[in-house]
């Protein structure tokens, strides 16, 4: 879904992880900078440390960067310009995000190969836990989608979480005229303010969903399931994250996609751990 919402202020903030401010509608000539557009409140994807942006998705781009003898220059903007920027191919070259694939966005953009799948979480006033809380088949705590009829949904505008709300509450989805709506946030820690005032619940990505209610004792989180058929098990609903690239950007795509396979699942989930201190 990756998407979603940034924690620190600022649509267009910008950000440096290095220097170097050439244009980079040209990656693959003699300019020597690589202009990353992301949304810096995804933890532990991107997010601000100091004054700098780091993350997963950070640590990536920075090897593509060495593998194209290219410095990367990281850019904080609003998740859902991400897409359009990446098209046009006059700003930057590339979104790291924590962006999922759809029919949509590659009509837009190329996505690398995927590199990491996320359940999507709600978040949730802990006090409010017997509302929401199911058993799932696979033993699990969770939360099914119908437990969110009638309510208001925050999500960050423009991410999967977005989209897969939006369906659910449209015509034929789970939740669609149960009076359920959605309430589309800039920023993470601004939806999460609103759950349990004007905003029910929160759907966003797990790690984000647990990254960003730690310490607070107020706020509890489970994953989303659709509900299985009679006979049949429950299933999680995922998020699935790629690097989007501006079309024809063909040197820079494979330059991803080696960094993604050298790094393997194990090299991911190292930087994850990493970024979330395990």
């Amino acid at each position: 879904m990756k998407k979603l919402l940034t924690l620190l202020v600022a649509a267009a903030m910008t950000l440096g992880m290095a220097f170097g401010f050439t244009s980079c509608t040209d990656v693959t000539g003699t300019d020597d900078t690589l202009i990353v557009y992301t949304e810096a409140g995804f933890a532990p994807f991107e997010y601000i440390s100091g004054n700098e942006i780091v993350g997963v998705d950070v640590e990536i781009m920075n090897l593509v960067g060495k593998k194209l003898n290219k410095t990367v220059k990281f850019e904080n903007v609003a998740f859902d310009t991400i897409i359009d920027a990446v098209s046009a191919g006059k700003l930057c070259n590339v979104g790291a995000a924590g962006i999922s694939i759809t029919d949509a966005r590659k009509e837009k953009v190329d996505f690398s190969n995927e590199y990491y799948t996320a359940n999507l979480y709600v978040i949730y006033p802990a006090d409010k836990a017997a509302d929401y809380q199911v058993k799932t088949t696979d033993g699990k705590t969770g939360i099914y989608w119908d437990k969110l009829a009638g309510k208001t949904i925050a999500v960050q505008s423009g991410t999967t979480a977005d989209l897969f709300a939006g369906d659910e509450i449209g015509e034929g989805g789970t939740i669609g005229g149960t009076g359920a709506k959605i309430s589309g946030f800039d920023e993470l820690a601004t939806a999460l303010e609103d759950v349990g005032v004007n905003s029910d619940v929160l759907i966003i990505d797990e790690l984000p969903a647990q990254k960003l209610i730690e310490g607070k004792s107020k706020y509890a989180c489970a994953p989303l399931y659709y509900k299985g058929g009679e006979g049949e098990a429950d299933e999680p609903a995922c998020d699935v994250y790629a690097i989007a690239v501006t079309k024809g950007q063909t040197e820079l795509l494979n330059a991803i996609n080696e960094v993604l396979e050298e790094l393997g699942a194990e090299g991911i989930q190292a930087l994850v751990n990493k970024h979330l201190g395990i």
